[in-house]
């Protein structure tokens, strides 16, 4: 249940329509509702307009965003009306934030997660699909600052596949595999070698996932996408930094996985995104 809040704007914060998402230093498309309306929940009321929805439903799908990913794409990098948005969702008590230091260099990352009561609301409200999970709460500053790496990933292959006409219906975690094959592959039985290697074999066929040298291979990113001719398709694709080894590179690659390289710098700076493919060369290590 919701209705249309009257709410001001200041001009000067470029909203006039609302944004889509945008590249960095882009102006704001005219494409998301800037009204916020009410949304009842239980016995609270909240606020949001399209484009804060969007953010929340975004956070959720990724488990832990970069704010400064959030600005950039959802936001053009302007400042003012992300942090508006920001402090108006944290006001609700939607998402937290909380400043990370991560890497021999303490490099601080500014990340951004849903609250329970976020995640809970955009379930209530259908603002994703019931096959797609939503994630609350802080996991472990590695564990952060891999998932908000990760995103940028994304935002590569997802930019490829829609520019093709695909149409991406679903993202799946590393942490959604983790849980569903280990859970499965640990339940009580016959761990006998032959009936624990059906049992893998079939797991894997069930997920889509490869065997490589004994092992279920898991990517870090599947995105699940729809082709113009209306058929249904997955890519998978793993982050690979400078801990990968040689041998675990090779074979994720095996595995078929396309391969992402992220570089640090000496300096204490951020781990820059190249978005170079690196599956080419890692067969010849």
């Amino acid at each position: 249940m919701s209705r249309t809040v009257d709410r001001s704007i200041e001009l000067d914060d470029r909203l006039d329509g609302g944004l889509s998402r945008v590249g960095a230093g882009e102006e704001p498309q005219k494409a998301l509702d800037r009204q916020r309306v009410e949304v009842r929940y239980g016995r609270q009321i909240y606020t949001w307009s399209d484009l804060e929805r969007a953010v929340l439903v975004e956070i959720g799908k990724f488990r832990t965003l970069d704010e400064a990913d959030v600005r950039r794409v959802f936001y053009g990098g302007l400042e003012r009306p992300f942090h508006r948005d920001r402090s108006h969702l944290i006001a609700q008590g939607l998402v937290q934030r909380r400043s990370i230091s991560v890497g021999k260099n303490r490099e601080v990352r500014r990340v951004v997660v849903l609250t329970k009561r976020g995640k809970r609301l955009l379930q209530a409200q259908r603002a994703v699909g019931t096959n797609q999970a939503l994630y609350a709460g802080f996991v472990k500053p590695a564990e952060a600052s891999h998932d908000a790496s990760v995103y940028a990933m994304y935002e590569a292959e997802a930019a490829r596949l829609t520019d093709g006409g695909n149409i991406v219906r679903r993202v799946v975690l590393d942490f959604d595999f983790k849980r569903a094959v280990y859970a499965e592959l640990n339940r009580p039985g016959d761990y006998a070698s032959s009936a624990y290697k059906q049992r893998q074999a079939e797991l894997a066929a069930r997920n889509n996932l490869p065997v490589v040298d004994g092992k279920i291979a898991l990517p870090d990113l599947r995105i699940e996408y729809e082709t113009p001719e209306g058929d249904t398709r997955h890519l998978d694709l793993e982050l690979a930094t400078e801990h990968y080894r040689p041998s675990h590179m090779r074979s994720k690659a095996a595995a078929g996985f396309k391969l992402y390289g992220v570089n640090s710098t000496s300096r204490g700076r951020r781990a820059q995104w190249e978005g170079r493919e690196l599956t080419a060369g890692v067969l010849a290590l």
